[in-house]
């Protein structure tokens, strides 16, 4: 199995490449990616003769087909508002694609590329990382133990292992996907309605799995009530939070505050410029030179709510891994991973558009992250009323 991971030596491409070389049936991974100096470096120190490197710019689109052909399955984890561009040139070099989603927005656009997917033969897995990823999976596999399914709930959030650590907020993302997060109307599944909620809203303490414990989280922009909703039947209500740190909540406020994550063009010295596009570019520098160290833990808390055997039920699933950051993130290349072989080796098949809680076996891709790591924990409780 031949493997292009694009975004090879970043936050989560490193964690992808490192899983992806230890599997006997992969035989080349190449990182793709435009830091060229930084995914040498990443190439010495995770030394396997599978891997290589290959500079990759993937708005450069003829190069961009021309270096996916020849490749089983592309692994993409660039930024996530290139997500169009590269699916359109894996359609066009008709080779499956995994990615890591494109938040509410992004998502509904990708869907519009089913059948174009479909007619070059291809699985366009979208958003199948930590979350949308596992949390699509853990509801899918909740969902298949009811008679009917009426509400599904995600909190995702993470913490340091040493003593008085902060939260992690977003772990695995890069902190110009968590502004997106924190300035971006999140959405909730409702009834059929998709209903727009206020930016940092609706905070709710969470327990989380020790030593993570109790956080507070708030809703988020990401796919799931977009996907769930419509690939588990007869849903009523989906919603997710995250933790959102009160420390992180103060850095970003006078960014937004003083105008400085605008969209709006400005006139600088006679030059036009869009304020959050100047950040990004700050930002990203200093990605491109994170340097990992230390040790984190991530969880999930999901619970679907329904009927069972014509009595209400609450299904509750947590998963948690803890990973060392200089492999990257476990919790969200992993699963990411996992993905990308089982279309590999043909145990995803359905092809266009799909997500994971629509093609993938949960019982299969959560024995996968067992082997590597991740605690699983499941109980279920009768309750008198919904």
């Amino acid at each position: 199995m031949k493997i292009l991971v694009l975004g090879g030596s970043g936050i989560v491409g490193k964690a992808i490449t490192k899983d992806l070389v230890e599997q006997s049936d992969v035989t080349k991974v190449v990182i793709g990616d435009l830091n060229v100096k930084r995914a040498e470096k990443y190439l010495k120190f995770l030394g396997s003769p599978k891997a290589s490197i290959e500079k990759v710019d993937v708005m450069d689109h003829d190069q961009l087909v021309k270096t996916m052909k020849g490749f089983d399955v592309i692994a993409n984890c660039v930024y996530y508002n290139t997500i169009l561009q590269v699916t359109k040139a894996a359609i066009e070099a008709k080779v499956h694609i995994v990615d890591l989603g494109g938040f509410f927005y992004g998502t509904i656009k990708q869907m519009e590329m089913d059948e174009e997917a479909k007619k070059a033969g291809i699985t366009m897995l979208h958003g199948c990382g930590s979350g949308p990823g596992v949390n699509n999976v853990l509801a899918r596999y909740a969902a298949n133990k009811l008679d009917r399914v009426d509400e599904i709930h995600i909190r995702a959030g993470g913490v340091a292992p040493s003593p008085g650590s902060p939260p992690v907020k977003g772990a695995g993302m890069t902190v110009r996907t968590v502004i997106d997060e924190y300035t971006t109307n999140p959405m909730v599944y409702d009834n059929g309605e998709f209903k727009k909620m206020p930016c940092i809203y609706g905070k709710e303490m969470v327990k989380f799995p020790d030593p993570i414990g109790l956080q507070p989280t708030y809703y988020s922009l990401h796919s799931e009530p977009l996907t769930l909703g419509k690939y588990i039947k007869g849903v009523k209500v989906v919603d997710i939070k995250v933790v959102f740190p009160d420390e992180e909540i103060a850095k970003l406020s006078p960014l937004l505050e003083f105008g400085l994550l605008g969209q709006d063009p400005i006139n600088f010295q006679g030059t036009s410029i869009i304020p959050r596009q100047f950040v990004d570019h700050i930002l990203a520098s200093q990605e491109q030179e994170e340097e990992g160290e230390g040790r984190e833990f991530c969880a999930t808390v999901l619970w679907v709510t329904g009927e069972k055997d014509r009595e209400p039920v609450k299904l509750t699933c947590e998963f948690m891994v803890e990973h060392e950051k200089r492999w990257g993130n476990t919790k969200t290349g992993v699963p990411f991973s996992v993905g990308v072989l089982m279309i590999g080796r043909g145990e995803a098949t359905k092809r266009g558009f799909t997500v994971p809680e629509d093609c993938i076996d949960p019982v299969k891709f959560i024995q996968e992250l067992k082997k590597r790591g991740f605690t699983f924990k499941e109980t279920e409780e009768r309750i008198r009323s919904l």
